[in-house]
C-alpha cells in the first residue's frame, strides 16, 4: 500500500504536463559558464526579465491550457479520465496538446529577440513539440508512456545542454553531472511506478525512455529546429 501511494505520488509530481515547464526552468537556473565570451550563450545569465516573460508565455502554453482543455473534455465525457488511460482517448487530446507545443515553439522561433534565440533553448521547445508528435503516432501502435517519455526527455535535455556548458568556477566534475544522476535516478523510478501500478507494459516504458532521451538529447545538443 505504501509503494502505491508512493508511485501515484511521482506520477502526479513528474506528470509529463509538468515536464516542459520544469526543463525550461532548469536549463535557466542551473549556474552554468558559457564557452564563448557572450555570457547569454549560457541560459543561465539570460536576463531575469526576460526569463519571467518566458516563464508566463510557456507556462500558459504547456501547463494552463492543456490542463484546462483536458478538464473540459473530461466534463464534457469525451474522455473518461485526465490521465488518458485509454489508448484510443488519447487522439483529441494529442491533436489539441499539440497545437499548444507548437504555439510555444512559435513563440521561442519567431518572437523573442534574436540575441536570445538561444538555440538549446528553441532547440528544447522544437524537441517538445516533435516528441510529441512522435508519442502522437506511436500511439496507434501502442499506448506508449508519456510518463517514460517526460522524465527521459527532460534527462536527455539537461545532458546534451551540459554537454555545451562549461561547469561554474571551482567545480572539477563535469558539468551538472550529479544533479543529471539523480534525475536519471528519479526517472527510473518514474518508470518503475508506471509498471508497478499496471498501467503500462514494459515495451510502452522503453519505447517512451527512447524517445524521449534520443529527441530531446539531440534537439538540444544540435540546436536542432526549423
Amino acid at each position: 500500500m505504501i509503494a502505491r501511494q508512493f508511485f501515484i505520488s511521482l506520477s502526479y509530481i513528474f506528470h509529463p504536463v509538468l515536464m516542459p515547464f520544469l526543463g525550461l526552468y532548469l536549463l535557466f537556473n542551473l549556474e552554468t559558464l558559457p564557452v564563448s565570451y557572450n555570457r547569454t550563450d549560457a541560459l543561465f545569465y539570460f536576463p531575469d526579465q526576460a526569463k519571467t516573460y518566458i516563464y508566463l508565455i510557456i507556462g500558459i502554453l504547456t501547463i494552463l491550457a492543456p490542463l484546462l482543455s483536458l478538464f473540459i473534455m473530461y466534463y464534457n465525457k469525451i474522455i473518461t479520465s485526465m490521465h488518458l488511460g485509454n489508448k484510443e482517448e488519447r487522439v483529441y487530446p494529442f491533436i489539441l496538446v499539440s497545437f499548444y507545443y507548437f504555439l510555444s515553439y512559435y513563440y521561442l522561433r519567431v518572437q523573442i529577440p534574436e540575441e536570445l534565440s538561444h538555440p538549446a533553448l528553441v532547440g528544447f521547445s522544437f524537441g517538445i513539440l516533435v516528441l510529441f508528435l512522435a508519442c502522437f503516432i506511436m500511439n496507434f501502435y501502442t499506448k506508449i508512456s508519456l510518463h517514460a517519455a517526460g522524465i527521459f526527455g527532460l534527462s536527455g535535455s539537461l545532458l546534451a545542454y551540459s554537454q555545451t556548458q562549461l561547469p561554474p568556477f571551482g567545480v572539477e566534475h563535469p558539468t551538472n553531472i550529479y544533479f543529471i544522476l539523480y534525475l536519471l535516478l528519479v526517472a527510473g523510478l518514474v518508470s518503475s511506478g508506471r509498471l508497478y501500478l499496471k498501467v503500462h507494459k514494459l515495451s510502452e516504458v522503453i519505447w517512451g525512455a527512447a524517445f524521449g532521451f534520443g529527441i530531446m538529447y539531440a534537439t538540444v545538443k544540435y540546436g536542432l529546429f526549423i
